[in-house]
């Protein structure tokens, strides 16, 4: 919520400038951007599942694509690419899918493509936290800028711990956010269409056994 402080003072004084001036439309006006201004920036917490090889959500919004990508960065090769399209009115901050470490941060510039678009994936800003589990399992959230989001903000440090559903960071109004999972490592739970809540709806299952 401080990062809606700003704007909220701004609103706030411009009603009351309004209200004190009877100009009604600017009180009207400033009371309603305030108010979704404040109600976009809320958080919402969830009860990450119980399980250890189950993976929450990373974020709050609908699966658009499921698919199997190359992801030479961090995992260093196939991964399941779970994409998740945010909209003005879901809830914007990005929980941990599981415990784990902040192993590594790339933030990437780019275009603000519609976050429904096919190349929103690959030509929009965004910003990749590689998430290693103190078992050695890696995972990949990607927090994408869209058309309406132009900023994407992080609240972890590299190598701080995270417990599951702990916010990692938030993109500003409608974008989209991936979860990078090693192929044949792990399996999709939900389908295309499903509604998704952060931190709380299980995304995905790890296999069984440690990583080697």
């Amino acid at each position: 919520m401080a990062l809606a402080l700003p704007l909220l003072r701004w609103m706030a004084f411009l009603a009351l400038v309004g209200a004190m001036g009877r100009v009604w439309p600017l009180f009207w006006a400033a009371l309603a951007v305030g108010v979704f201004h404040a109600a976009f920036h809320r958080n919402t917490r969830c009860r990450p599942p119980e399980d250890p090889l189950l993976l929450a959500a990373p974020a709050f919004g609908v699966v658009s694509d499921i698919a199997e990508v190359e992801e030479p960065a961090f995992l260093k090769g196939r991964a399941l690419r779970i994409g998740i399209f945010l909209s003005i009115f879901d809830t914007h901050t990005q929980p941990s899918p599981c415990d784990a470490r902040l192993a590594w941060v790339d933030y990437r510039p780019g275009r603000f493509f519609d976050a429904r678009d096919a190349c929103a994936s690959e030509r929009n800003e965004s910003q990749w936290l590689g998430l290693e589990t103190s078992d050695g399992r890696r995972l990949v959230v990607r927090q994408i800028a869209g058309l309406l989001a132009r900023r994407i903000v992080l609240w972890r440090q590299v190598n701080e711990e995270v417990r599951a559903g702990e916010l990692l960071g938030m993109i500003r109004y409608g974008s989209r956010v991936e979860l990078y999972l090693p192929a044949g490592k792990a399996a999709a739970l939900v389908g295309v269409g499903d509604r998704v809540r952060g931190g709380a709806t299980p995304i995905a299952a790890w296999t069984r056994g440690k990583e080697t």
